[in-house]
């Protein structure tokens, strides 16, 4: 088997949204669909995993329409070419103004939480301003979300995922952001990442880190 990356299709979204859902489950998902409402006789774990699974479906694919460029790493049988299994994914934005939003794609469960992830991006965007000036992450080439499946994790998957963004950055002479989990660090303190700052989202402790072209010459 082969491990290789090809550009995401709306047709992956499901695939890429379970994947999502597993990777974040005990971090960023449980602010979105909150577990207190498993104290109600009507919802169940299995009920929010599905409505998770649901509305990242729906964001990938939006995404995608909105011209962010989204990567799969998939396996492939050697033998006769086949692909087998989509192991994990990252969304990227290219650097530059934020384009127009689609809108019409997103799905929103009644178990999803939107004033929490409208109070997770304003967050998230407070914090890029911070570490990167008033523009945010608009001149740098910005990883979105990167997971892979909890089941392959060590195969190489996210070094991959994460060095295709890395080499547009270094063709085009940018630098590059994200925020990470603290699950995601070792990874992308590898990659040439380093951390600027720590803080709370939310109870979920959360890293803005870049990798500068300057330290990362190959």
């Amino acid at each position: 088997m082969t491990i290789t990356l090809r550009p995401a299709t709306e047709a992956d979204a499901p695939s890429l949204a379970r994947i999502a859902a597993a990777a974040f489950v005990d971090s960023l998902s449980p602010l979105i669909f909150p577990r207190s409402q498993l104290a109600t006789a009507t919802v169940t774990e299995a009920d929010l995993t599905a409505d998770e699974i649901i509305w990242r479906a729906s964001m990938y694919i939006k995404r995608m329409r909105e011209g962010k460029p989204c990567m799969v790493a998939v396996e492939v049988d050697d033998s006769t070419g086949e692909e087998k299994e989509i192991l994990g994914s990252a969304h990227w934005q290219k650097p530059g103004p934020e384009g127009p939003e689609v809108l019409g794609v997103e799905v929103r469960p009644a178990t999803y939480d939107k004033d929490m992830f409208a109070k997770v991006v304003e967050r998230f965007t407070a914090k890029d301003k911070e570490a990167l000036g008033p523009k945010g992450h608009e001149d740098y080439w910005y990883a979105i979300l990167i997971s892979v499946d909890p089941k392959q994790h060590r195969r190489g998957i996210g070094r991959k995922l994460l060095n295709w963004g890395l080499e547009f950055a270094r063709k085009e002479g940018r630098d590059a952001y994200l925020t990470s989990t603290e699950a995601g660090v070792p990874l992308y303190e590898v990659c040439g990442f380093e951390s600027m700052e720590t803080y709370d989202c939310y109870g979920v402790p959360l890293m803005s880190m870049v990798w500068r072209l300057e330290n990362n010459h190959q």
